[in-house]
């Protein structure tokens, strides 16, 4: 890099040589990573546009750009990522928060209306946590058991826990799905059961980006040939932790929604299903009510 560049110039420079290299919105990841390498809010960096790096930032954004360029996802860069207006540690052991599972909050957090204060909330898959900490953020007197089969994800979640201050009132669990829970007796005690479990196809599978691919863990990702492993397995077990009038509210993958809408009517306990088409239209949420 030249020396002396301000911060128009070293935007403009990464902008070039990521669109040069097909890497996805370049103009947006320039802003994000000069924002990261200067230590400032994105605003700052249209404000200060006229500011000269000093060498070490000038450096560091160099560096940033590199690891972009090997399709290191910049939420691995920077070691973080907003998810419900809040800022959650992400590390190669957890998926990357996605903005489509926004909707799964919302939809969750509409549902605990009908509840009493003191809802109780199963996560289940909860790799980075954020599921979890956004509900028990936003619902004070909830309780919240996030459960995951991988220690190294669970220990992400503990941290995004602390961070939001609600690591007293979620419960964290490690194990194959509900067998995590087992010992906890919650059967018959849940007024929402969420999860955003591994949907991905055997075909898609074979189609994913670089940067997850290389850089997000299969286990998160991988929902076996057809990609409905987990929701196979989800779905029935369920039934037994649900309060009569609790409700499942599953995220789900693209085109899959008839298919888990044949699984849930097939245990003959729910009812008032619906799907939730997310800001692509996209059906993206399935929920289920337990009789």
């Amino acid at each position: 890099m030249t020396k002396d560049w301000t911060v128009t110039q070293a935007y403009f420079w990464a902008s070039k040589i990521l669109s040069a290299n097909d890497i996805p919105a370049p103009y947006a990841e320039a802003e994000y990573l000069l924002a990261h390498a200067l230590k400032c809010d994105k605003k700052d960096v249209i404000v200060n546009h006229d500011r000269v790096l000093l060498d070490n930032e000038a450096d560091l954004f160099k560096e940033l750009i590199d690891r972009r360029l090997k399709r290191e996802p910049s939420q691995h860069i920077t070691g973080e990522e907003e998810f419900w207006g809040l800022s959650f540690k992400v590390t190669k052991d957890v998926l990357i928060p996605r903005p489509e599972t926004q909707l799964l909050v919302k939809e969750a957090l509409k549902e605990a209306k009908n509840f009493s204060p003191d809802v109780n909330i199963i996560d289940l898959c909860t790799g980075s946590g954020c599921i979890a900490v956004c509900m028990a953020v936003e619902l004070p007197k909830s309780k919240v058991y996030a459960i995951d089969i991988s220690s190294k994800a669970l220990l992400v979640a503990g941290e995004n826990a602390k961070k939001h201050d609600v690591e007293k009132r979620i419960t964290f669990a490690e194990g194959d799905l509900l067998n995590a829970v087992e010992p906890l007796e919650l059967k018959g005690k849940i007024d929402l059961f969420l999860s955003n479990p591994p949907y991905v196809s055997k075909k898609m599978m074979e189609e994913l980006q670089p940067e997850i691919e290389l850089y997000e863990p299969m286990l998160a990702v991988s929902g076996g040939d057809d990609g409905f492993d987990y929701y196979r397995r989800i779905i029935p077990e369920a039934v037994a932790y649900l309060k009569p009038g609790g409700h499942l509210i599953l995220e789900i993958g693209y085109g899959q929604s008839d298919g888990i809408i044949s699984l849930i009517e097939k245990e003959k306990v729910y009812k008032g299903i619906e799907v939730k088409k997310d800001f692509a239209e996209i059906d993206r949420v399935v929920k289920a009510q337990r009789t």
